[in-house]
C-alpha cells in the first residue's frame, strides 16, 4: 500500500510493506532541495554494513532525462535509514521538514501495525472458526457413526426376525399338511418301536391329532 503525503509543497510517496514504511531518496531530494545524485553519493559514503543492508534498499526506475529514456538508480529508505541520512542536513526550512517526514513515518507506521492488527485479528477469527467447523464435523461424524451402527444392529435383528418368522412358518405348514403314505408308515413303525404318541409328534415334527389318525388307521 502507497500514501501520498504533501512535504514543503512536495508530493511524498510513503510506501506501506509488511517489513516496513518506506520513502525514496528521490522525495528526500525534492523536499530538501538537493540534487539526488547527491543523495546518491551521501548514502554510498556510508558502511556497507548490516544497517545500511536493512534500511537502504537500491532499485531503479525508467525516467526520461531530456528527450532520453533511462534507468535511474535510488533508494527505498526507513526512518532509521532517512534520520541517518539527514543528519547533517540543518537550518530552520530542513528542520521543519525533518519534523513533517517524521510525522509522516509515524502516520504510516500507525497504519501499518493497524493493517498487521486487523489481520492478526482475522487470522485468529479464521482459526477459531475453523476450529469450530472442525468441532462440529467430528460430532456429526460420530453421530452418524453411532446411527450407523445403530442401523446396522436394527438390520441384522430383523433378518433374525424374519429367519424365525420362516422357520415357523416352514414347521407349520410341515405341521399341517396332509401326511403322505410314508409319513404315516413311518409313524406306525415309531409307534411299534414303543415310542409314545408326545414323542412320535416330537420326531415327525406332527400334529397330535395327525399322528392320532395315522396309529389309529393301522389299528
Amino acid at each position: 500500500m502507497n500514501e501520498i503525503i504533501v512535504i514543503n509543497g512536495q508530493s511524498v510517496e510513503f510506501e506501506v510493506a509488511d517489513s516496513g514504511v518506506f520513502a525514496t531518496s528521490l522525495d528526500v531530494a525534492q523536499v530538501f532541495e538537493k540534487r539526488h545524485a547527491d543523495i546518491i553519493a551521501k548514502i554510498a559514503e556510508f558502511p556497507n554494513d548490516e544497517f545500511r543492508e536493512r534500511n537502504f534498499s537500491l532499485t531503479e526506475r525508467t525516467a526520461k532525462f531530456g528527450a532520453v529514456m533511462r534507468s535511474e538508480p535510488y533508494y527505498k529508505i526507513t526512518r532509521d535509514g532517512f534520520s541517518l541520512l539527514v543528519m547533517g542536513f540543518t537550518g530552520e526550512k530542513a528542520y521543519r521538514w525533518k519534523i513533517e517526514f517524521i510525522k509522516a513515518f509515524n502516520l504510516m507506521e500507525a497504519e501499518l501495525n493497524r493493517i498487521k492488527t486487523a489481520q492478526q485479528s482475522s487470522s485468529l477469527n479464521l482459526q477459531s472458526k475453523f476450529a469450530e467447523i472442525l468441532s462440529a464435523l467430528k460430532e456429526k461424524s460420530s453421530q452418524a457413526d453411532e446411527f450407523k451402527q445403530k442401523y446396522y444392529e436394527s438390520l441384522e435383528n430383523e433378518v433374525v426376525l424374519l429367519r424365525q418368522v420362516a422357520n415357523q412358518s416352514k414347521k407349520e405348514a410341515i405341521y399341517n399338511t396332509k401326511l403322505s403314505q410314508a409319513e404315516k408308515e413311518n409313524i406306525i413303525k415309531l409307534y411299534k418301536s414303543g415310542l409314545s404318541q408326545a414323542e412320535i409328534c416330537r420326531q415327525t415334527n406332527r400334529s397330535d391329532a395327525a399322528v392320532r389318525n395315522a396309529i389309529r388307521g393301522a389299528l
